[in-house]
């Protein structure tokens, strides 16, 4: 007679263990710990309510490190990030009382993202409440339902801000205006900005070793979203002002405590309705834009590609080439100067031939 797969311990090509229970397969790097994950999740089960009774957040928060333990650490945080914030209004909720308009809702509120963003939202959904459906927990999958559309989201949206805006942000107070000047001209990303204290900017140096993701809202400290992350940035001549007299977290709350993703989420809204009484008209900069900006102004000043990488804190230059890399006004003028010369060269040359 067969072994039970329930026992079933296999080790797979990269190393790691796999053991089951049920359908469910639990991974680990050692027979020790892939066990582990099995007991813990078999514990869950039987001292929790009825599998359809669990709630969405008692169900996803036990369905991811399941599901998602072969992907890369950065990969599980945004995977985490993504269901907390998308899930949150419906958290309490058990899985047998999530109906398509509640699914709809979620949708809904996904209006005006990124469509990578809304498109990796449905992916998990769906995955989610598969997985529930195929365990028995839940007769259907109310993410399939024909009458759910998600919304399209933007495309592109992300750019290389104006002469104006950059006036604005040196010139306008606010208790956002280091952290958006350090975006700008470091190239910071939102989670290594929200990582950052003042003990890691030294004269004019910057250095990045950390970053945070969210879980159901507070801020978690771990390394960089790739190991080309840790890097050092000089820090432009032009902020070095700003930044004398700093400590603590360079991002904090109105309460001056590291910001949870709400807290950041509000104070750049305050940030920029600062923006826009200061320039007498409506101001929508999205954090990310200021890191598109620091590339652009890389490169308009001519900074190799290589060295650009490496501030950016990029593994190569595919990523500057295809999204950041805006060529400015500055660079766009000098090219069609560069272009008069050559043709008048050219002729100039033909006219003694």
């Amino acid at each position: 007679m067969p072994r039970p797969k329930t026992h079933h311990l296999t080790k797979r090509s990269d190393g790691r263990y796999r053991c089951y229970y049920g359908d469910k397969q639990f991974m680990g790097n050692t027979e020790a710990e892939a066990i582990a994950k099995r007991e813990e999740y078999k514990r869950q089960l039987a001292s929790g309510p009825r599998p359809d009774q669990q709630s969405v957040s008692q169900y996803t928060s036990y369905w991811l490190p399941i599901h998602k333990s072969d992907v890369k650490g950065a990969t599980y945080n945004v995977y985490a990030s993504i269901l907390n914030r998308v899930l949150s209004p419906i958290g309490d909720l058990s899985l047998s009382e999530v109906t398509t308009d509640h699914i709809a809702e979620l949708f809904a509120a996904l209006n005006g993202m990124s469509a990578s963003y809304i498109h990796k939202s449905r992916i998990l959904l769906t995955a989610v409440f598969q997985s529930a459906v195929d365990a028995g927990y839940i007769p259907r999958n109310p993410v399939t339902a024909p009458s759910i559309k998600p919304p399209k989201g933007t495309k592109g949206t992300h750019r290389a801000i104006t002469e104006e805006e950059r006036s604005l942000i040196l010139s306008v107070s606010h208790r956002l205006q280091i952290p958006a000047l350090i975006m700008l001209y470091c190239g910071l990303r939102r989670g290594e900005l929200l990582a950052l204290t003042a003990d890691d900017i030294q004269e004019d140096t910057l250095t990045v070793s950390k970053a945070v993701f969210f879980v159901s809202n507070k801020p978690i400290i771990s390394a960089p979203k790739t190991e080309a992350g840790k890097r050092s940035i000089p820090i432009p001549s032009i902020i070095l002002p700003y930044l004398s007299g700093l400590s603590g977290p360079i991002a904090k709350s109105a309460k001056g405590e590291p910001m949870t993703e709400q807290a950041f989420m509000r104070g750049w809204e305050s940030y920029l309705h600062t923006l826009t009484k200061a320039a007498g008209h409506p101001i929508a900069i999205r954090p990310h834009d200021l890191r598109h900006s620091y590339c652009t102004m890389l490169r308009d000043a001519g900074i190799d590609m290589h060295q650009a990488i490496i501030w950016m804190g990029h593994a190569d230059e595919k990523m500057i080439l295809r999204i950041y890399d805006h060529p400015g006004t500055a660079r766009a003028e000098e090219s069609k100067n560069r272009l008069n010369q050559a043709l008048t060269v050219q002729k100039t040359v033909q006219s003694f031939t």
